[in-house]
Formats: C-alpha cells, sequence, structure tokens
C-alpha cells in the first residue's frame, strides 16, 4: 500500500463529489455501483447493507503514524456510501474495544503495511489491495463500452499485489491481458499462473486503448497516446501518466487515493459469506 500524504487525503474529503460526478460521466456508476461490481453483487443488495450499516475507523499510531485527515476522510467516504461513520476517539487497541463495545458493524483500520476492513459479526476481513484492484477493473471495465474489457486487450503495468489482482480479475472477465514488469521473480510468478502475454511498455501502449497502472511511478504514458479513446484506470499514486496526458485524458483518468478502494472494502465486507467459527 502507498502510503499517503496528508495532503492527498484532505484534498480527497473536500472532492468527494467531484470524485464521484467524474465516475458517474465516464462509467455511468457512482462509487456505490461500481463497489457492487468489483464485488461481484446486485447494487440493491450493496446499497441496502451499507444502508443498515454502521462504520468505525480507528486511528492506528504504529510504524510511522497518524496520517492528518486520513480516518476523517475514510468515515467522510463510507458516509458517503450511506452507512452511519465516525472516527474512534479512542486509538489503536483502544478503539476497537470502542468500536466493538458500540457495536460498530465495520471497522477500518491501517498500518504501514496493511487497511483493512473487518466485519465485526461476520468474521470476514476485507483487504485493501484486492479490493482496490477489482474496484479499478470494475470502473476500466464500465468504461470500455459494450461487452466492457471482454476480448480486448488490456495493458497492466506493473505486477505488485494491486496488479497482480488486478491481472486475475481482468482474465475472469475474458480481456486479453498484456503484462508490463520489470521484476523478473513478480513477471514469472505471474506468467505460471495466468494466460497473459508478457510485454514492453511500448509494446503494450501500442498493442492496447485500455490501461490499468498499478506502478508508483510518474510519467509512462505521455499525451501522443491517449487520442479519443484512450483510457487509464490507476490505483498507483502517483498515476503514471505525464502532467500533458492526465490533461488530454480528463475524466477518462481514473485516479483518486482512497474512495474507490475503500467503497470496495466495505462491500466486500458487508456482502461476503461470514467466515468459519471456531
Amino acid at each position: 500500500m502507498t502510503r499517503l500524504v496528508e495532503d492527498d487525503v484532505r484534498a480527497l474529503t473536500a472532492r468527494l463529489d467531484q470524485v464521484e460526478r467524474a465516475l458517474v460521466s465516464l462509467t455511468g456508476c457512482d462509487l456505490v455501483a461500481l463497489a457492487a461490481r468489483a464485488c461481484g453483487v446486485s447494487e440493491g443488495v450493496a446499497r441496502d447493507a451499507l444502508a443498515h450499516a454502521a462504520a468505525a475507523a480507528v486511528p492506528i499510531t504504529s510504524g510511522e503514524g497518524l496520517i492528518p485527515g486520513f480516518v476523517e476522510c475514510v468515515a467522510a467516504i463510507c458516509a458517503r456510501l450511506g452507512c452511519r461513520a465516525r472516527v474512534t476517539a479512542a486509538s489503536d487497541v483502544a478503539g476497537f474495544a470502542e468500536a466493538l463495545s458500540a457495536g460498530d458493524d465495520l471497522v477500518f483500520a491501517a498500518d504501514d503495511r496493511r487497511f483493512l476492513a473487518l466485519h465485526t459479526a461476520h468474521r470476514v476481513v476485507a483487504d485493501d489491495d484486492p479490493c482496490t484492484a477489482h474496484a479499478y477493473v470494475a470502473a476500466l471495465d464500465a468504461a470500455a463500452g459494450e461487452g466492457g474489457c471482454a476480448g480486448k486487450s488490456v495493458l497492466v503495468i506493473g505486477l505488485g499485489p494491486v496488479g497482480r489482482a488486478a491481472a486475475a480479475r481482468l482474465v475472469a472477465l475474458g480481456a486479453r491481458v498484456l503484462v508490463c514488469e520489470t521484476d523478473g521473480a513478480r513477471l514469472a510468478a505471474v506468467m505460471s499462473s495466468l494466460p497473459v502475454v508478457a510485454v514492453s511498455l511500448t509494446e503494450g501502449l501500442a498493442a492496447s486503448r485500455l490501461v490499468l497502472d498499478a506502478t508508483p511511478t510518474p510519467d509512462l504514458i505521455d499525451a501522443d497516446w491517449v487520442g479519443d479513446d484512450g483510457v487509464v484506470s490507476s490505483p498507483g499514486l502517483p498515476p503514471g501518466v505525464t502532467v500533458a496526458a492526465a490533461r488530454a485524458l480528463g475524466e477518462r483518468l481514473v485516479h483518486e487515493p482512497l474512495a474507490l478502494g475503500v467503497a470496495a472494502m466495505a462491500v466486500e465486507a458487508l456482502t461476503a459469506p461470514p467466515g468459519p467459527r471456531p
């Protein structure tokens, strides 16, 4: 998980309306609809589950410590999804105790390595990495037009945890998945488990009008690639596009630091089958 900074989360909290309007304009789906699509449930099921849920964001002080505004942004996103949402007054273990004592259904917490949503009654844990991957694939699939990504070439740049999960989901959707990864071990692991095609960045961009960029590397894609139909779905931070490419893409660049992942985490935690009990 890329560590966010205060400016990232403060800006997102202030522009959630703008983010959602852009998603609707490009995909026809708001945050809840995209999260439902990412999690494989109906929009109605997702909205009903969210409307009946209470969510708590717990501040975690371990490691590098709190990111100012982070838990407030998570709570704001959950409220926008339809949950009753708040930030716990206590942090760390005391924050979990507070959420459990208050009967909150979802508990969100993040340290330097993991960001999770836990359903307190169902024993379900939703992890940010696959949820973010699936949400950004859902946005790309919805933006791809008739038939979505099925039968189309899609370039996945970067095969870390998010990129691997995105590649697997795109394969499941029937896309022709091209992958670009400079780490040989990561590339070999994906090639051995998924029917994907390894390409260079230049080859992949030449063959694809749909890109999922899962790297933290800037300026991979320039404006000359964009054209009238290029779409980039970029959970990476910063996005792998130049300033000129971002301007040319406009709403065809799906990129924000938190909202899509949180939406998918909430829906996944609320709608997945309950976990096993001892």
